[in-house]
């Protein structure tokens, strides 16, 4: 007889049930998303041996591949569910390049475990802004580790700033690095004679999005001085031309050498003395001229993302640069664009253990913001946050202030992942200066974008629909495509919450055109998800439904779950308005599992209610009543106003129901509401107290709730019809009139009741579709 393997484990102070799917901790529940007890439970019933990271992301999520940073933020959450941490690892042990293990000493329990509470489940249109901070907060990584010359970075007036474009290269085929490669070493040298020059990120990416040229890139960067160069090769060597453009007066400067990087440096030169600039001191050997032309070639190679041409040409490197820190920083650089973050982390730390602060600060500072841009792809917040902060001390006191905004915004960006608002907006406005010193845009557009999506989880709305606003308009001057993506669902996102669908719809506009360019799967999903809301919200609900159901039924491997559930909630929310409660409840109920792992408090309320409501009104009151309690446990674990908001007004509208006295529970969810002043859950609290009381026949108070509404009825389908409703239930036939035509003007193919259309209307329940 074979004995079964024990289904109940105890270890340290936790006691895990696996088939009732249960952990409990000092004896109390601690509630997991399904994905992190899923991890939990797969490496405890595997804890004689590692597990691959491949096995468990196959057997978890049950397909090959996800992000690193969503497994890495499931381990996180998993260690600290059981009082591990990524530092102690008592519990889950990291095995660098493979995947887990399961250490902590496990006996068998065999007491019978209390039954799990009834789960809830998910609506209405939640504002698509943090299920995407993810990805947002890797907006910090973007520009991490350019090439930087040792030499001090003087920063001068913005005005006097250059900027340096690819190089128009006339030669064969394997002189094709000489585009990029030339350009970086021409910034370089111009740098080092102290001219302000824009980052070669910058001047790539604009110079991609140019349509008008040179002109394009003077805009996009703020550059006052263009210099457009080209290389000519013959068999006596090369013509490096310079083509200066702004300015007091056009340059022209021209020069030969049988050496493009010799050609081109002369050149340099040359133009700092032209720009009444001393040209820098040459020093070294021909050895150290050999090592700077390759590091030139490699840095075009990642310019251009090509990170296996990069590591092939550091291969062929001198021993002499095999040991210098410049040449682990690149390696370490493409180990992280590669997603090789064991790799990267690995390679930073033997490098920081040979840069003490007090014989190379800046080096040691570079290698800090290396390691907390890993930690964060990891899911390390704590070590992240350690990183950065040393990095900051290190930088405060030298003029290097491209390292020192980074270091500022990877230590806000993990302050926002963890919620410390104040502390990422100080950081933040830090980094602004920093980058603004620095002349990097670029850096400053993704600032704004952090900014943007911190006004946003702060629901302060107004702010970051305008914030976001101006970071999409600078991203799509860059093409940037996947930061414009992001950033454009978010500020869709805003503007929705603020009831501003036309604003919502441009916002969508500035990235709909670039979505098949966008290489990020999951961001190119949340685009489409926002710009369908943006079509509902403008009355275009037969495209918006066809962009929801592409996005459900696409099964590609690459697809997000988090994405996928949004989009059924929201889609569930517009075939309950339809009158299909039904489906409306089975799609609300199959967004939940999901959702609930984006730790996004809002898409879990919003869908919470339209599952209930649709539950309520598909007859199933049991399965209702629970999803309105979970919701409340939820609130109550949480102690948020947002989900205290929503949780109040799903309780109310269960007492309508239920016919019981619904006042508190609304009055408290409007007072709630009216504090955090979102516009969008003002009208969701308003229409449907408004649409109680107009069945109670209380019509002076349903004036009062409703004319907070009211304010939003020219631009919002639901706030005008709610206004058409109180009218004629007030015998006002004229006003119901002119309300009616508002609404029909602003409907599109969004379908208006029958009985609305018709004096007098007849009272409409709160549950009603």
């Amino acid at each position: 007889m074979v004995t079964p393997a024990p289904r109940v484990y105890r270890f340290a102070d936790c006691r895990i049930d696996l088939a009732s799917r249960e952990l409990r901790r000092d004896g109390q529940l601690v509630v997991l998303p399904p994905k992190v007890f899923d991890c939990l439970a797969y490496l405890i019933e595997r804890s004689e041996r590692a597990v691959g990271r491949d096995e468990l992301v196959a057997s978890v999520w049950g397909k090959t591949e996800i992000t690193d940073t969503l497994l890495g933020q499931t381990i996180l959450k998993a260690r600290r569910a059981v009082g591990d941490s990524a530092d102690e690892q008592k519990a889950i042990r990291t095995i660098p390049r493979f995947g887990y293990a399961w250490v902590a000493e496990l006996a068998p329990d065999d007491a019978p475990s209390s039954p799990p509470p009834v789960g809830a489940s998910s609506n209405r249109r939640a504002f698509r802004i943090a299920w995407l901070a993810p990805i947002v907060a890797l907006l910090a990584f973007a520009g991490f580790w350019m090439h930087r010359e040792a030499s001090r970075r003087v920063p001068v007036p913005s005005d006097d700033a250059a900027a340096v474009l690819p190089v128009e290269v006339d030669a064969p085929a394997e002189w094709s690095w000489v585009r990029l490669g030339l350009m970086d070493a021409l910034a370089s040298r111009l740098r080092e004679g102290d001219q302000s020059v824009v980052p070669s990120d910058n001047v790539v990416a604009a110079a991609r999005a140019a349509d008008d040229g040179p002109a394009d890139v003077g805009r996009a960067t703020g550059a006052a001085l263009l210099i457009v160069p080209s290389a000519h090769w013959s068999d006596s060597g090369w013509n490096v031309r310079l083509d200066v453009r702004g300015g007091n007066a056009p340059i022209d400067i021209e020069t030969r050498n049988a050496d493009v990087l010799l050609a081109g440096r002369e050149a340099a030169d040359r133009l700092l003395e032209r720009l009444g600039k001393a040209p820098p001191a040459d020093a070294g050997h021909v050895g150290q001229w050999a090592d700077a032309k390759l590091l030139h070639r490699v840095e075009a190679a990642l310019l251009t993302d090509d990170l296996d041409g990069a590591r092939r040409l550091l291969q062929s490197a001198s021993d002499a640069l095999k040991a210098s820190p410049e040449y682990g920083l690149r390696l370490a650089k493409i180990d992280f664009r590669a997603g090789e973050f064991a790799a990267a982390d690995a390679r930073l730390r033997e490098l920081l253990s040979h840069a003490p602060a007090e014989s190379d600060a800046v080096l040691r500072a570079r290698i800090l913001n290396g390691l907390g841009n890993v930690a964060m792809r990891l899911g390390h917040s704590d070590m992240a946050t350690q990183a950065y902060a040393e990095a900051a001390t290190l930088l405060e006191d030298r003029d290097e202030p491209a390292d020192l905004g980074q270091a500022y915004m990877g230590r806000g960006s993990v302050a926002e992942t963890q919620g410390r608002y104040e502390d990422a907006l100080a950081d933040f406005s830090r980094a602004h200066v920093a980058f603004d010193l620095a002349g990097d845009r670029l850096a400053e557009a993704r600032v704004e974008a952090n900014e943007g999506m911190l006004d946003a989880a702060r629901e302060q709305y107004a702010a970051a629909a305008a914030t976001l606003d101006r970071a999409t308009v600078r991203f799509e001057s860059f093409g940037t495509l996947n930061e414009l993506a992001m950033t454009s669902s978010a500020a869709i996102g805003a503007h929705l919450a603020l009831l501003e669908p036309r604003d919502a719809l441009a916002a969508s506009e500035r990235a709909w055109p670039f979505r098949d360019r966008v290489s990020n799967p999951s961001v190119r999903q949340a685009l489409v998800v926002n710009r369908a809301q943006a079509l509902d919200a403008n009355g275009r609900r037969q495209e918006a439904t066809k962009l929801l159901e592409g996005v459900i039924a696409n099964d590609a491997s690459d697809r997000s779950s988090v994405v996928q559930a949004v989009a059924r909630a929201e889609l569930a929310r517009i075939v309950f308005a339809a009158g299909h409660a039904t489906r409306a409840a089975d799609l609300a109920l199959a967004a939940f599992p999901a959702i609930e792992e984006s730790d996004d408090a809002r898409d879990r309320v919003t869908a919470s209610l339209i599952a209930a409501r649709a539950l309520r009104v598909d007859g199933r009151s049991e399965d209702s009543a629970a999803s309105v309690a979970a919701l409340g446990a939820y609130s109550h674990a949480h102690a948020d106003p947002l989900s205290g908001r929503y949780a109040a007004l799903a309780l109310a509208e269960q007492r309508v129901a239920e016919r019981k006295d619904a006042d508190a529970d609304y009055e408290r969810a409007l007072d709630l509401a009216q504090r955090a002043n979102v516009p969008a859950d003002i009208a969701e609290v308003a229409i449907s107290y408004g649409s109680a009381l107009i069945a109670e026949g209380r019509l002076d108070r349903a004036t009062a709730v409703i004319g907070q509404a009211a304010r939003w009825a020219d631009r919002d389908l639901r706030c005008a019809l709610m206004r058409v409703r109180l009218y004629a239930a007030l015998g006002q036939r004229p006003a119901w009139q002119h309300a009616l035509a508002t609404a029909k003007a602003i409907a599109g193919d969004r379908a208006i009741a029958d009985e609305l259309t018709v004096f007098p209307v007849v009272p409409l329940s709160s549950d009603k579709p």
